[in-house]
């Protein structure tokens, strides 16, 4: 009898939220869900007034790697951090039990950027992927648009990127809410726009314990993404398609610098998906 390999230790409890499989609406975003989770289990040990909070009394500022990943562990609905971010930015309340840390983003180099798909758009070296955001569950209407904007403009007064990429996934939900609402550019997805990418094909998926892993994620769990070593390891592994991550796009810099970059991806640029009304 083949015994499942164990992913998470013991005494480490995951949230897992099942994908959106099929072809159709993404459903609820499974970050409203995580943040639900944590509101419904945190709300009788809140030290202060949540109500009293105000975005102008806030502080943005740079935060280390590993306090940022205390945070996306427990509050983003991921529970991981990618493998590599350059920047990471808290944003603290003042509150009437002191300053309380509200939220996190990282980013980091672009996964393709090894692929040189960025090349053609003259992208590559001045890019960003913002990979990594969550603000927590007591944090005023608007908090991540204001966190977003104000975290890049640091990153223009003091580096030289200039683009800002985000990737959201409709497997979990997501349309882009929060780019949309900050006016970044939507293009959707680059696999779909490659004219050498089949039409209606999908990205590899394995689903074990819940949880959806791609090409990169399984061959970092085990080394390698082929069926039979996988389930050699998960005999109960399910193999489904994914469907492929939309894209944002903002720009930093001047009024002319920022719509010189955005030339190069004009061609691109769609409107943006809704959410269907329930």
């Amino acid at each position: 009898m083949t015994t499942q390999m164990s992913l998470f230790p013991q005494n480490e409890k995951k949230i897992l939220y099942e994908p959106y499989t099929k072809d159709a609406e993404a459903g609820t975003a499974h970050q409203f869900l995580m943040r639900e989770h944590r509101r419904e289990e945190e709300k009788k040990q809140l030290s202060f007034n949540d109500k009293n909070l105000v975005l102008g009394k806030t502080c943005i500022h740079e935060i280390t790697r590993n306090t940022a990943k205390k945070i996306i562990e427990k509050y983003e609905y991921l529970q991981c951090m990618p493998a590599i971010t350059s920047h990471h930015f808290g944003i603290t309340f003042e509150t009437d039990n002191g300053p309380q840390l509200g939220g996190v983003l990282c980013y980091g180099q672009d996964y393709a950027k090894n692929l040189g798909v960025w090349d053609k758009y003259g992208y590559t070296e001045n890019m960003l992927l913002l990979s990594r955001g969550v603000c927590l569950w007591w944090t005023p209407k608007n908090t991540a648009s204001y966190f977003i904007s104000r975290a890049n403009k640091w990153l223009q007064e003091n580096t030289n990127y200039r683009v800002i990429t985000a990737t959201v996934d409709p497997m979990a939900g997501e349309v882009g809410t929060i780019y949309q609402a900050l006016n970044w550019y939507y293009i959707g997805s680059m696999r779909r726009a490659n004219p050498n990418v089949k039409n209606g094909s999908k990205r590899f998926g394995v689903l074990i314990d819940g949880k959806l892993y791609g090409s990169r994620s399984i061959r970092a769990l085990i080394g390698s993404q082929r069926k039979a070593e996988i389930l050699a390891k998960f005999p109960d592994a399910e193999f489904i398609g994914q469907t492929e991550k939309e894209r944002y796009f903002t720009f930093l810099g001047n009024k002319k610098e920022r719509k010189e970059l955005a030339k190069s991806i004009d061609h691109l640029i769609i409107s943006y998906p809704k959410r269907k009304a329930t």
